[in-house]
């Protein structure tokens, strides 16, 4: 089987990969796919029941009284409408990739939605990736467009894209969002994308194709620390869409109609994407965004908005534990806590979480390459293993890597910096290596996940691990680094310094490192929270490092005890 690409665009263009025909044509035949994507079911709500709230946003630095804004499906359609149309005045037709990198906000989804309205590539950025990161992402991508906030957390984004544009050649427009947006010679996203009725004008309209093709490539997700390079992951609307069709489970997330939908988890992000974007338009329901992350702001909207379905990796839940039990909150409407993703629950989180906000709790594996994979049954412990989505096809020999291939499998993987990404379904029969170590699975088809791949960490943000260890070989007491994940009891996977200090008798300090670290530019969620010191760093015959047995080493260990051994 080959992959098809769209006629007379070139092979390099990730927008313009599309799966082989007879795949396609299977997979609607059985019902994973379809032909509409979650354009039609925004405008199909937005006709039918026009003033029925699609997103609940809430904004921690307004007044308090303004904090928390409702979209109604007839808004959000107009802005998508809107910013589609502002996207096409500036120059973007079908397959051109739009990158942006902004919080937990509305103008987040609705821009995303806009871009598959459009037809272009959208390319999200973490919030929390910084200059260099920025830089390889918008180069290797080739973005035409990118927009950021002014200012977040302290960091002057918009100061940084600006500083970065010389040395982006394809970067036609740089457009920001806050009071001040000319100061860097960028489009204020407010006048032009929120206050210009683009729609309006018969030559822009001419130029919106449609509502997009659920099989074109639509969305490349960047998967930060992926050997030495960062790499991008790209997806359709009908591989996002699988996560949704597959829902058999009456107890699982399902699709109940109208149901309210919330994550914490980085809208940029592709669980937040399918989790808070794609599935509420799919059942007409309601997504709850939160910007700025508070534990007790948190509880709060679940509790306003009546929120049936919460997902969240497990350092956010443990934290959202401690604020119920100070304040508890009546959280009426809750029926499912999911909780995982790339990294591991621990047992006893996941069985304080039914105990403490009254709903089931349920552990999920998932890759940024598929989105979720499997699914642990009510009351089963992630390390009992998970249940593959259906039509998810799953090679999990015991101590092998994990392979997987079916529906919700996205279209290529690309490793910023080739000349071309590669596509799922020319290789190897559509089977594709998550990197991820399986541990076989079990007369209930159940599968379990050993270990993560070796070069992600650090739970929803994926630590960029070669930028941490460069930036601490950068400080004078350290001679050899690594970074490696290990399991927090609390708050599920975390980063690890492993560290050879230069002498023996001055190594360097947690604390130390971190701020060194911090003047780097590494933001927070990526800084190590736990340090050990050896006296080397374990190596194979060729000189490589040998990061599985560190993790296994880390695994064996308590933080703060004395060590007899190193790895």
């Amino acid at each position: 089987m080959t992959a098809e690409l769209v006629p007379d665009a070139p092979a390099a263009l990730p927008g313009a990969i599309a799966p082989p025909p007879e795949v396609a044509a299977r997979f609607r035949a059985e019902g994973w796919w379809r032909t509409e994507t979650f354009l039609h079911d925004l405008y199909q709500v937005a006709a039918t029941d026009p003033d029925r709230p699609a997103i609940v946003a809430h904004r921690a630095q307004r007044p308090p009284d303004h904090r928390t804004t409702t979209l109604t499906y007839a808004q959000l359609a107009l802005y998508v409408d809107r910013f589609a149309a502002a996207l096409a005045s500036l120059g973007i037709t079908e397959g051109d990739p739009v990158a942006y990198q902004l919080p937990n906000w509305w103008e987040t989804a609705a821009l995303t939605l806009a871009c598959l309205r459009v037809g272009a590539l959208a390319v999200p950025v973490l919030p929390t990736v910084r200059a260099r990161g920025l830089q390889r992402i918008l180069d290797s991508s080739q973005a035409r467009v990118c927009v950021v906030p002014e200012v977040w957390e302290g960091y002057p984004h918009a100061e940084v894209l600006a500083e970065l544009a010389p040395q982006l050649p394809w970067l036609r427009h740089r457009v920001v969002i806050g009071d001040n947006a000319a100061a860097t010679g960028a489009l204020d996203f407010a006048a032009y994308f929120q206050r210009t009725a683009h729609e309006r004008g018969a030559a822009i309209r001419s130029r919106i194709h449609g509502l997009g093709r659920a099989d074109r490539g639509s969305l490349l997700i960047t998967v930060m620390g992926l050997g030495d390079s960062y790499a991008g992951v790209l997806h359709t609307p009908n591989t996002l869409y699988a996560n949704i069709s597959a829902q058999r489970d009456p107890d699982g997330p399902g699709r109940r109609p109208g149901e309210v939908f919330y994550s914490p988890l980085p809208l940029t992000s592709l669980a937040s994407l399918i989790y808070t974007v794609c599935w509420p338009l799919a059942v007409g329901g309601t997504a709850v965004y939160q910007d700025t992350w508070d534990p007790g702001v948190c509880l709060d909207l679940m509790a306003a908005a009546g929120v049936g379905q919460a997902y969240a990796a497990p350092v956010y839940w443990s934290e959202v534990l401690a604020a119920q039990r100070h304040r508890p909150r009546r959280l009426d409407a809750l029926r499912l806590v999911l909780s995982g993703g790339r990294t591991a629950t621990p047992a006893p989180l996941l069985a304080e979480l039914p105990e403490v906000l009254g709903a089931p709790a349920r552990e999920l594996w998932g890759a940024p390459e598929l989105g979720m994979g499997t699914l642990a049954p009510d009351g089963a412990s992630g390390a009992d293993g998970g249940v593959p989505l259906a039509g998810l096809e799953v090679s999990s020999s015991d101590g092998a890597r994990l392979r997987v291939r079916g529906p919700s499998v996205c279209l290529a993987t690309w490793l910023y910096g080739s000349p071309a990404p590669l596509t799922t379904w020319e290789r190897d029969g559509g089977w594709l290596d998550t990197g991820d170590l399986a541990g076989g699975s079990d007369a209930l088809g159940r599968v379990r996940v050993l270990a993560r791949a070796g070069e992600r960490t650090g739970s929803i943000f994926m630590v960029p691990v070669d930028e941490v260890e460069d930036r601490l070989l950068g400080h004078p007491r350290v001679r050899e680094a690594a970074v490696v994940a290990y399991t927090d009891a609390d708050h599920g996977e975390l980063p690890c310094a492993v560290v050879v200090p230069a002498t023996e008798a001055e190594p360097p300090g947690l604390v130390e490192l971190r701020e060194h670290l911090a003047a780097h530019g590494i933001p927070e969620a990526f800084r190590p929270t736990r340090l050990e010191l050896v006296g080397s760093l374990p190596r194979d015959e060729r000189g490589a490092l040998r990061k599985e047995g560190l993790r296994a080493w880390l695994a064996r260990l308590r933080p703060g005890t004395p060590r007899t051994a190193g790895p």
